[in-house]
């Protein structure tokens, strides 16, 4: 950063001003330590000091309650969840007509998306592209092509119970 004649002069003034101010700010401020004063009242009572005594200090102000935990300088982590979104339900399968055999079709998935199946059963699974099918059987989350099926289960077992991930 380059500073212009102007801003060079400013800077100048404000320490030569600086220079000079601080001296003379703590020339005149600094204190001469007072003599006693003698505290004796005139029929030879003496008066008591008008400052606390040093050893009387006040009591110190805490609030009440139970002594904190100290610091260990540590916190805790936090870790994402592996499975950002995941759905429980019942599988059964179809042969989609002539389809390939690596979808399915999850109507509360992104259609699309890779779908990670998982049999709660046996932990078997399998992995298929999420389509759009007119319609779903009742009570049913995913249907699986039958050539994916059989990776999870036998076809006599379906409706299994499965965990879809994506």
């Amino acid at each position: 950063m380059f500073l212009t004649a102007r801003d060079r002069r400013r800077v100048t003034l404000v320490g030569l001003f600086t220079l000079l101010v601080v001296p003379a700010v703590i020339f005149f401020t600094r204190g001469e330590p007072q003599a006693e004063v003698a505290s004796v009242a005139v029929a030879g009572i003496e008066i008591a000091p008008s400052q606390p005594d040093a050893n009387d200090s006040p009591a110190p102000v805490f609030l009440s309650g139970p002594i904190g935990a100290a610091p260990t300088g540590t916190a805790p982590t936090a870790y994402p969840s592996a499975d950002t979104a995941k759905l429980t339900g019942l599988a059964t399968f179809s042969s989609f007509n002539g389809a390939p055999v690596t979808i399915c079709n999850c109507p509360q998935a992104p259609y699309g998306m890779a779908l990670l199946v998982k049999n709660l059963n046996n932990g078997r699974t399998v992995t298929c592209s999420n389509v759009m099918m007119p319609s779903t059987p009742a009570n049913v989350t995913i249907v699986v092509h039958a050539e994916l099926f059989v990776g999870l289960s036998d076809l006599v077992n379906a409706p299994i119970p499965v965990s879809i991930t994506w």
